[in-house]
């Protein structure tokens, strides 16, 4: 196994990474009749921006951390769609951050991705207090140099130096944490993302829960449940299939369709907007990983 130096830089502001309120719209966790409703959830976390060095290449993380938390040894990772999205033509393709941007995480990283943090993690801090981590994912990672993927080369060292940089940011004089289960999320075409991570963390056994949000929208994906060994598996999705297995959540287009926030002119659009948004809160109230000091979910 190849070891690498690995560093890691907090790079946000200050405003940022002390506890602030964040209030996102979340899917209704409690489904009774054919619609879905939306709610507006408001949590209180803090927020990091790490830039992770190892050897000479640069990689960045964002990090939300539920105010209380004191384990460090749980974490949770949210994978966000493909930046770069093919589209019929003669559409070119949809970029939203460029690989030449990411060094200095400057443009669309910064301007439209590092949303996630937030986004996802007040979902989380509402009902679990563990950090979640949205490693920002370019398309060179999706492919076969290992120098260019995150977590190809020492996942589990390159997750307990980002751990220790988090718990160092609350506790500064304990000996950094030990890692002992690790849940992992995708998004869409994210889902290309998580399955590296999962092939890469396989041999340390941590991995606990998978959950995919509508990568069955995409044409190219089965509608399926992505499994990890050892670990609970969710598909949450609009895509119907025959005789579906423990964990496989069809939800309708129609079931979305008194859902006000991010609409569209095509149902099946506005569903995968919805599910990966703003049901992150949903799949965290049945999460397998939590603490003792676990907010209660609320009514």
């Amino acid at each position: 196994m190849t070891t690498m130096n690995i560093t890691v830089t907090q790079t946000n502001p200050l405003p940022l990474t002390l506890p602030h309120a964040v209030t996102n719209p979340v899917i209704k966790p409690v489904v009774q009749g054919e619609f879905l409703e939306e709610i507006q959830l408001t949590a209180t976390i803090h927020e990091f921006l790490f830039k992770v060095t190892k050897d000479s290449n640069v990689f960045w993380v964002g990090v939300a951390v539920p105010f209380g938390t004191t384990d460090f040894s749980r974490i949770q990772v949210f994978f966000h769609p493909t930046v770069l999205q093919l589209r019929p033509p003669p559409q070119p393709p949809l970029i939203h951050a460029k690989e030449t941007d990411y060094p200095t995480f400057a443009g669309g990283w910064s301007g439209s991705l590092q949303r996630y943090i937030a986004l996802q993690g007040s979902q989380l801090a509402s009902v679990r207090r563990v950090p979640l981590l949205v490693p920002f994912t370019t398309m060179a990672a999706l492919g076969v140099d290992p120098q260019q993927n995150m977590f190809s080369i020492d996942p589990v060292a390159t997750l307990s130096n980002i751990t220790a940089a988090i718990q160092a940011a609350f506790v500064p004089f304990l000996p950094p944490p030990t890692l002992t289960d690790v849940g992992v999320t995708s998004f869409s075409s994210g889902i290309q993302a998580m399955r590296k991570f999962i092939t890469a963390m396989k041999p340390s056994g941590l991995l606990r829960e998978v959950i995919d949000f509508d990568s069955p929208f995409i044409l190219t994906e089965p509608a399926e449940l992505t499994p990890s060994p050892g670990a609970v598996s969710s598909c949450y999705t609009q895509r119907f299939r025959q005789n579906p297995p423990a964990g496989y959540r069809f939800l309708p287009t129609n079931s979305f369709s008194q859902v006000p926030s991010f609409p569209d002119s095509d149902s099946g659009t506005h569903a995968h907007a919805c599910i990966g948004f703003m049901m992150y809160h949903t799949a965290m109230i049945t999460s397998s990983i939590g603490v003792s000091s676990d907010a209660p979910i609320p009514h």
